[in-house]
């Protein structure tokens, strides 16, 4: 599948300006950030600063929790992407949203999938983060790509994704975004049933 006919097919699948969110929750937004070569479409990742008092060192998609102010999920996840990478809002054409998702900490996340309009240096904001890195979109739709770890969460055994890549360990709610992805933009099949199951009750 070209990159040009997984943009349209995410395009045409995705919300383009609302989904369903919990009120009592604190609302969150990422940007799923795309990036159109002639090799392939590539994600935009993000690795946390390691002096960062939450999840240090992590792999995230850029994003944060939602100002009061912020009308939509756009403005968080652009604003954002803004302050961590320097992205400018112009350089993003949006495609539309995923559905949300709720850490551990019960804030919900909603994921905005977007894709660069031209060729962006990304600028690393040293006070949040160590690295920007993309990973190929195919890389993620790879059963083999796919690991799960078993945990204990809330008095059971759970099944948390896992991608590596290269020096990096993209798991948790990142990786399971990736996968929702890849489901979506190229009918990749891969299963977390019992990890959408936990994150819906």
């Amino acid at each position: 599948m070209s990159g040009t006919d997984i943009v349209e097919k995410l395009r045409r699948g995705l919300p383009a300006s609302r989904v369903e969110t919990l009120p009592e929750l604190q609302q969150a937004a990422v940007l799923i950030l795309l990036d159109k070569l002639e090799s392939g479409v590539e994600v935009v990742l993000t690795q946390r600063a390691a002096h960062m008092r939450l999840h240090p060192g992590e792999v995230a998609f850029p994003g944060g929790k939602c100002d009061p102010d912020d009308p939509h999920p756009w403005a968080t996840a652009l604003r954002e992407a803004r302050e961590e990478i320097g992205l400018e809002p112009a350089c993003v054409r949006r495609l539309g949203l995923m559905a949300p998702l709720t850490t551990r900490s019960e804030i919900q996340v909603t994921p905005c999938v977007g894709v660069l309009t031209q060729p962006v240096q990304f600028r690393v904001n040293p006070d949040e983060l160590d690295a920007v890195f993309t990973v190929p979109l195919e890389f993620c739709s790879r059963p083999d790509s796919l690991q799960l770890d078993e945990v204990s969460y809330r008095g059971r055994l759970r099944r948390l994704p896992r991608y590596d890549y290269q020096q990096y360990t993209i798991w948790g709610i990142t990786a399971a975004m990736l996968v929702q992805l890849v489901n979506i933009a190229c009918d990749a099949g891969l299963q977390l049933d019992d990890y959408w199951k936990e994150e819906q009750e």
